[in-house]
């Protein structure tokens, strides 16, 4: 029996080294095989064919570092492009392979939230970057498109939960952006009159970004809320001297609510002071309406021939302006200025009132956040 047993150890080494050495040229042949395929691969994105590309890039047995590479910039290419369902696949299934190294694992888990993000599909992209977070806390990437998504969904605390989380990470200041989540909260408490709340909250913003002109409005907001209308008109004064662009939005607010003759000539005196010290000609058709208001518009006749002649008027202060001089002009000519006076009325009411520095998108109402590029304080009148 030892005898076979002797014999049969040469079949047995034979038989080992013969399969040893069919795997290691399977193998070779593999690997002459991936330049082939990745050219393939392409030429199909090159001769738009993008589906068979995909075919040919995710069928890869195995994914090495530079493959992996290939992989993501492919996704976020077709991201980028808006072909969401192929970034889709190509990330999912970078995902699900077993033989990523942690980094290249984190790359393409931020890559899928990326593309549901993208997609609209806010709940699949929390939960991804929800589980970056939790596996590496110190994770800041995930922060940023996290924080994103709370601002989407207006989920006010856990988005101040988040930028403070970033903060601590990346070390980036991220105060202002915490005020206004702030800000947006006590705004939402003072709608429903919960002014003790609001008060609060307006102090946790005041405390995290004190140079805030929108804490000062919501100041003044509470102010008015509890019927301290003098308090409140001076804390609007405020908020105007620090950004002028503010009259903008308070404007009508102002006008509506302090409609008392003293109150309007306060106004009206504040914004005349403001003209003269920043000559911002937004102001001056704010002027104007609140002469007309109080009754005022022939004393304005010199400032108006003064800044049609010689200033930069808008649309707006063109408007205002013909009133001022329709009132004065001869019967006999007022009803020609009357016609002008209500085409620019008419062309004025179509134009938006804002716009955002930042991306140019224009809108009729006012947004501390662009609704398009989604930044903060950037928009202002036209």
């Amino acid at each position: 029996m030892q005898e076979i047993l002797f014999l049969l150890l040469p079949i047995a080494f034979y038989s080992g080294w013969h399969a040893a050495r069919k795997r290691y040229k399977e193998r070779e042949e593999q690997r002459k095989d991936v330049p082939q395929r990745f050219v393939q691969g392409i030429n199909y994105l090159l001769s738009e064919e993008p589906d068979k590309a995909l075919d040919v890039f995710l069928n890869y047995a195995e994914v090495d570092e530079h493959t992996a590479n290939t992989f993501l910039l492919l996704g976020n290419l077709f991201r980028n492009r808006g072909e969401i369902n192929r970034a889709l696949r190509i990330h999912q299934n970078l995902v699900a392979r077993s033989d990523l190294s942690k980094a290249q694992r984190i790359s393409a888990m931020l890559a899928l939230g990326e593309d549901f993000f993208a997609a609209g599909l806010l709940d699949r992209a929390e939960s991804v970057f929800s589980e970056l977070l939790k596996d590496d806390p110190k994770h800041a990437d995930a922060c940023e498109p996290l924080r994103n998504i709370y601002e989407q969904l207006h989920e006010w605390d856990k988005a101040i939960e988040i930028a403070q989380l970033a903060q601590q990470r990346s070390k980036l200041d991220h105060s202002r952006l915490i005020a206004h989540y702030y800000c947006e909260i006590a705004a939402q408490e003072l709608q429903k009159q919960n002014l003790f709340r609001a008060e609060e909250t307006i102090k946790k913003a005041a405390k995290v970004y004190p140079v805030s002109a929108r804490v000062l409005v919501l100041k003044g907001d509470l102010a008015y809320a509890r019927n301290q209308r003098e308090e409140a008109l001076g804390i609007y004064h405020q908020a105007i001297e620090k950004d002028t662009r503010l009259i903008g939005v308070l404007f009508n607010q102002l006008v509506n609510n302090f409609n008392q003759k003293d109150e309007l000539e306060s106004l009206r005196s504040f914004i005349q002071q403001t003209f003269a010290k920043t000559q911002d000609t937004k102001l001056f058709g704010y002027l104007l309406q609140l002469a007309r208001k109080l009754g005022k518009l022939p004393e304005m006749r010199t400032q108006v021939e003064e800044y049609l002649t010689k200033g930069k008027p808008s649309l707006n202060t063109v408007v205002h302006s013909t009133e001022v001089l329709s009132s004065l002009w001869q019967e006999e000519k007022v009803c020609d200025i009357a016609q002008l006076q209500i085409a620019l009325q008419r062309l004025s009411a179509s134009q938006p009132d804002f716009q955002c520095a930042q991306c140019g998108y224009k809108m009729h109402g006012y947004l501390w956040r662009c609704p398009a590029c989604h930044q903060w304080d950037t928009v202002s009148n036209v």
